[in-house]
């Protein structure tokens, strides 16, 4: 299980490791700012989305074990490349392969989880899992700028390496291919490109075309719902599809992943909102700031390894109601108290919000894969990590559309604005957790 949990924390750790390193990076290539973040950090979290679902499913198809270890040699591949070759273009591709390797890793090493970890401990272990995802997503500009103050730029990408040949010496070690029951059936299917095609066009053009301003978002959208009709009516026509379409009427799975998604929208985009806030509003210094998020951070990961815990004594739905509550309350706070002289009342609401996430995290992810056969682990779990990638992403954008203005007076209301939306957000999240529990009572019944 160790093996599984270290190889995948470090997709998010490399999400934003990249963030502190891209000034050095842009200096030795003399590259600007836009076209870095571009090519290393759009094009990190754009093949991270379109490819988790095409990489469970490939997973059902080869083995969990065997897909992990395919990610965790792509992943080192691209590392190597970044370290090796002194072009930004190399690096460029670098990052997409790591991207490429990661989305092979976490819904790989999900499924993994589903299978080996005993139904009644379920919940612990993705509360332990999504404590880890969170915290490396969480320390991974402080690592970075840690490395790159001793060692430069390219120590984020050797500092990779050691963690990745000790996972993948521990997986092949550890694990054997009974770990994979239905593999001998799934080698039989044949792999849908154009599921694939039809996949990576519609989330693709969804998240570049947020990128833009004037009517790009809404023409995005447009088109981004058109390939996903095609795609679905593609899905329901082939002999075997890239995702099983049925899991769509499984609710416990569906709203499990939309009530991920959602917390995802509120967490990242509070992780990159909030530096700005705290600096144009309080003058704060960097350490400062780090200390404000913490408290949300530090929460999350100690309630992340509290949610499984809570959730074998009062059961994963009531669990993920009072997560679902916490977190609200605290979106409620931040919206009520911004522009507020004294900065308690922040620290209050970002513990509310970071446990009420943690909270969520375990027990929602065991509940949504419970439901689903072993054999179609993989792509659930793809599925799942898709919902969680496109909820940062969305989260991340509304923050970028939304927050323009320097003057103090419209700063404010659009930081309030801001946190409305999340109030929204974890408001949807609260009618989707009781439909949940309303559907466990009927169940019970």
């Amino acid at each position: 299980m160790l093996a599984i949990v270290l190889g995948a924390t470090l997709i998010p750790l490399n999400s934003t490791m990249i963030a502190v390193a891209l000034p050095a990076i842009g200096e030795t290539f003399q590259a600007n700012h836009g076209d870095l973040t571009l090519w290393l950090v759009t094009s990190y979290l754009l093949v991270n989305i379109i490819l988790q679902s095409p990489a469970g499913k490939l997973g059902d198809m080869l083995g969990r074990r065997r897909a992990f270890g395919i990610g965790v040699g792509i992943f080192a591949v691209g590392v190597l490349m970044a370290i090796f070759i002194p072009l930004l273009s190399a690096v460029a591709i670098s990052r997409m392969m790591m991207a490429t390797g990661g989305a092979l890793i976490i819904p790989n090493a999900m499924a993994l989880l589903r299978i080996i970890v005993a139904e009644e401990r379920r919940s612990r272990v993705f509360g332990y899992f999504s404590a880890m995802m969170g915290a490396s997503a969480a320390i991974g500009p402080l690592v970075g700028g840690f490395l790159i103050d001793l060692f430069g730029w390219k120590s984020i990408f050797l500092v990779n390496l050691p963690i990745l040949l000790v996972s993948w010496v521990l997986v092949r070690a550890k694990m054997s291919s009974e770990f994979d029951p239905e593999q001998s059936q799934s080698e039989k299917s044949h792999f849908d490109f154009a599921g694939i095609g039809l996949l990576a066009f519609s989330l693709g053009i969804l998240v570049i075309g947020m990128k833009f301003d004037g009517y790009w978002p809404f023409a995005s959208i447009l088109f981004c719902g058109l390939g996903l009709y095609y795609f679905t009516r593609w899905e329901r026509k082939t002999a075997d599809p890239l995702i099983d379409l049925r899991l769509f009427r499984n609710v416990p799975f569906v709203v499990g992943g939309s009530i991920v998604g959602l917390h995802n929208l509120g967490m990242y985009a509070l992780l990159f909102q909030l530096p700005f806030w705290l600096k144009e509003s309080y003058h704060l210094e960097p350490l400062a700031i780090g200390q404000v998020l913490l408290s949300m951070t530090l929460f999350m990961v100690i309630f992340s390894f509290l949610g499984g815990r809570i959730a074998e004594r009062i059961g994963s739905r009531a669990t993920i109601l009072c997560g679902v509550i916490a977190g609200l309350i605290g979106m409620i706070i931040l919206f009520l108290t911004a522009g507020s002289v004294s900065l308690s009342w922040m620290f209050f609401a970002l513990a509310w919000v970071g446990g009420g996430i943690g909270i969520v995290s375990g027990p929602t992810q065991s509940e949504a894969m419970s439901v689903i056969p072993p054999s179609q682990s993989g792509v659930a779990a793809g599925v799942l990590s898709t919902m969680r990638y496109l909820g940062g992403v969305i989260g991340i954008t509304i923050i970028s559309t939304i927050l323009s203005s320097t003057n103090s007076t419209q700063m404010l209301m659009q930081n309030k604005l801001c946190f409305g939306i999340y109030v929204g957000a974890y408001f949807l999240a609260l009618l989707l957790a009781l439909k949940l529990s309303k559907q466990a009572e009927v169940t019970h019944q």
